[in-house]
């Protein structure tokens, strides 16, 4: 049976960028050899639509940062990116030193006029990436209120979900994180970020519907079983039993 050490982060995010970067690669070092550790939407700067150039060249130490500090262990986390002149709030997926998938997000936040500061990318765009053997595909954000990206990324026994999520709206993000782990019948790990007015929702949730979650650690943690998956597909049958191994 498979099995994989999973970190959902949730740590507040401070105004010092460098601060934000030793926190997270503090807590990658001290993680177990071949588990994944995924963090909120942009951990180190939050939108900083008033410092995209600061953060667009501070990503850059950053990925340096990441790649030497992944030796067997994955990262999954996103940052600004400046690219053509156009600023992208790109995830990047990092094993073995390696970015071994990237992904722009697709959806701008309307409430905050992300679009007008930000670039969005190709829905086309979005698919699939292996870590050890497991099928994987994340999503960013907003983009968890658009189902028919849920279709993008059916087929995935795991989603991740990097989020900066209100908390006045709390309740949705953790009924939309579990139906997309009922619905794809895949594991969720949700990382939210744990600023103020932020949802603090961080979960790992089992492809039955099952929620495992602690907003004040600051991490949730679980070993999760790839068999899980199977036998649900095999079990309630809606298309997805070809895909399981």
């Amino acid at each position: 049976m498979i099995s994989k050490k999973i970190y959902a982060l949730q740590f507040k995010r401070k105004e010092d960028f460098t601060a934000n970067l030793n926190n997270v690669v503090g807590f990658i070092e001290r993680c177990v050899r071949h588990s994944i550790v995924c963090t909120a939407d942009l951990i180190l700067s939050g939108f900083a639509f008033d410092r995209l150039k600061e953060a667009g060249e501070f990503s850059k130490i950053a990925l340096e940062k990441y790649l030497e500090v992944t030796d067997e262990k994955t990262l999954i986390t996103s940052l600004i990116e400046e690219i053509d002149g156009e600023f992208y709030n790109n995830i990047k997926v990092i094993k073995n030193h390696t970015v071994i998938y990237s992904q722009a997000k697709t959806q701008p936040f309307p409430l905050n006029n992300e679009e007008q500061y930000m670039s969005s990318g190709c829905r086309e765009d979005i698919g699939f990436f292996m870590i050890d053997g497991i099928k994987c595909a994340v999503m960013n954000c907003f983009e968890l209120r658009f189902v028919d990206l849920w279709q993008r990324v059916r087929g995935a026994e795991v989603v991740f979900i990097l989020a900066q999520w209100d908390k006045e709206r709390k309740h949705h993000f953790e009924v939309l994180s579990q139906a997309l782990a009922i619905t794809n019948q895949c594991f969720v790990v949700a990382s939210d970020c744990a600023n103020m007015g932020m949802s603090k929702a961080s979960s790992i949730i089992s492809p039955f519907g099952k929620v495992c979650k602690d907003g004040k650690r600051g991490v949730v943690c679980m070993d999760i079983k790839l068999e899980e998956v199977k036998e649900m597909r095999n079990f309630l049958r809606v298309g997805l039993e070809s895909n399981a191994k």
